[in-house]
């Protein structure tokens, strides 16, 4: 069951991760004295201003970059497959960087795993072809999204998922997500977008809602994502689970690539970065 899914990988079963990771023979310097290193990181979210650095405020990449400065003796800039936003979480989240430090990846696995605050966990570390980069190199990302229906007093799970007290139809939730198939513009789902005409379509390779035992999940993998798509998208298939907003009118919004009817945006403990893929999915 979903649920099973959930609490499984709350204990440390998490999806598999797909970072083409060289033999520990290659683990080499190049001409410049510099090796290039890739680490995979679960992490809760909660008590992180979202992943990207911010002035005086506690971020995940501040942290770790923190931690790898000090095992490296010198100032260590991450590049992240991309940034997760406040209250996020992440099963697998992605990212790369370089440095002249010739300490060993055992020794720096050891270091990392002492020295990471309790919340960020690394499942991986090791060295990358020297064109490897962690965004520009990925070829799609999986997001899972948890929520509970008929939730009662769900007080020690909202930093986990969605509670909601409702019954949801998981049909009319099906025929929305069923919208985002193939090639998608996701203009209409998106909170931001960047200036000079920004490209908005996206392969969406799959999508689909997993509602069995009380706990459910929405799965999307696509090749990208904009700002708030998979939250967006989940607050309009429970609205429309909710008999609120009829499928149609998602498929309105698509056509349109505007926001036509506002809704609630899913909130983001329910939302986890479960794996970046290197490869086509």
């Amino acid at each position: 069951m979903t649920g099973d899914h959930l609490w499984s990988a709350l204990r440390g079963d998490f999806p598999p991760f797909e970072v083409p990771f060289l033999p520990p023979e290659q683990d080499r310097p190049d001409h410049q004295g510099r090796r290039r290193l890739a680490l995979v990181l679960a992490y809760d979210g909660t008590g992180f201003a979202g992943w990207q650095v911010q002035p005086g405020r506690r971020t995940v990449q501040g942290v770790v970059e923190e931690t790898l400065s000090r095992l490296c003796n010198h100032p260590v800039r991450l590049q992240a497959s991309g940034r997760t936003d406040t209250g996020v979480h992440a099963w697998g989240q992605v990212a790369h960087f370089s440095t002249t430090s010739r300490l060993p990846l055992d020794r720096m696995r050891r270091g990392l795993a002492a020295l990471l605050p309790p919340e960020v966990h690394l499942r991986a570390l090791g060295a990358v072809p020297p064109g490897f980069h962690a965004r520009y190199s990925a070829r799609a990302k999986t997001y899972h999204y948890y929520l509970m229906p008929r939730a009662r007093a769900a007080v020690f799970l909202r930093h986990r998922l969605w509670p909601l007290r409702q019954e949801l139809d998981p049909q009319a939730m099906e025929a929305v997500l069923r919208l985002l198939q193939g090639e998608v513009d996701l203009r209409a789902f998106a909170s931001r977008l960047h200036e000079g005409g920004e490209n908005t379509v996206r392969r969406v390779y799959q999508v689909r809602l997993e509602a069995r035992g009380p706990v459910w999940r929405v799965v999307v993998t696509a090749s990208g994502f904009l700002h708030h798509v998979v939250r967006n998208l989940v607050g309009c298939a429970v609205q429309a689970g909710q008999g609120r907003l009829p499928p149609r009118a998602v498929a309105e919004m698509i056509a349109a690539r505007r926001r036509l009817y506002s809704g609630p945006r899913a909130p983001a403990a329910g939302l986890y970065l479960a794996r970046v893929y290197y490869a086509e999915p």
